[in-house]
């Protein structure tokens, strides 16, 4: 979390056992709410990352720092890009929107590996502690000729866009929930966007507990509108 260790630890050990409780539930349910189930494991283990990087920053590790932040940004450079649009179409039943689900998937999978695997290269990704939050200062092939703010824009429509084009209800309340942690972030943390925002987005999947309290089987995957 964009704070502390201590934070960023404790975030990881809520949303861990909320994660595992939440695949239990659906685990006989389909693979679209397992793809659900899932968020809040793989938060957890994204704030276990940043957990890391923060023990490595207070003790001057840079081996850690830079291995911790390259797990993190996993996460928040490619596998949310690719995973969100993915999860959803697993959930979709309505064939028209399946298909722009699978094209948005193929894209935050491309364009999740574009600006992921270029951060291996020393130098790429500079992790530096402002006003007490963690920014990741990540270079991208995209930044000769593209604003980073339209990139950032690009991430966030990735992301909302999914949630919001889902028929299932709440698939589109949880959208909305991100959406409003993209605006907050953006607009009170701007400077370390990227790890605050994460850190809404972690505590905002606990809404999964909502979301999977009443599946039960396969049959549960029928949309509710």
């Amino acid at each position: 979390m964009c704070f502390s260790a201590t934070a960023s630890f404790a975030t990881a050990a809520t949303l861990l056992p909320v994660g595992a409780y939440c695949i239990a539930r659906t685990r006989d349910a389909g693979a679209g709410w397992l793809a659900f189930a899932s968020y809040p494991l793989a938060f957890g283990l994204q704030q276990l990352g940043e957990g890391f990087v923060w023990l490595g920053l207070g003790s001057g590790d840079g081996e850690l720092v830079n291995t911790s932040a390259l797990g993190f940004a996993f996460f928040s450079h490619f596998f949310w890009l690719f995973w969100v649009p993915f999860s959803v179409w697993l959930l979709e039943t309505d064939r028209t929107r399946k298909k722009i689900l699978l094209f948005l998937s193929v894209f935050g999978a491309c364009y999740g590996i574009s600006i992921f695997i270029p951060l291996f290269q020393e130098g790429w990704l500079r992790v530096e502690v402002m006003h007490h939050s963690i920014a990741y200062q990540a270079t991208m092939i995209y930044d000769d000729y593209i604003d980073r703010l339209v990139i950032r824009l690009i991430y966030a429509l990735q992301v909302v866009t999914a949630f919001m084009i889902s028929s299932n209800h709440k698939v589109r309340i949880f959208g909305v929930l991100i959406l409003l942690s993209v605006i907050m972030a953006f607009a009170t943390y701007r400077y370390a966007f990227v790890s605050v925002w994460c850190f809404f987005a972690a505590i905002l999947s606990i809404y999964m507990l909502y979301m999977v309290k009443d599946v039960k089987s396969r049959d549960a995957c029928t949309v509710t509108v």
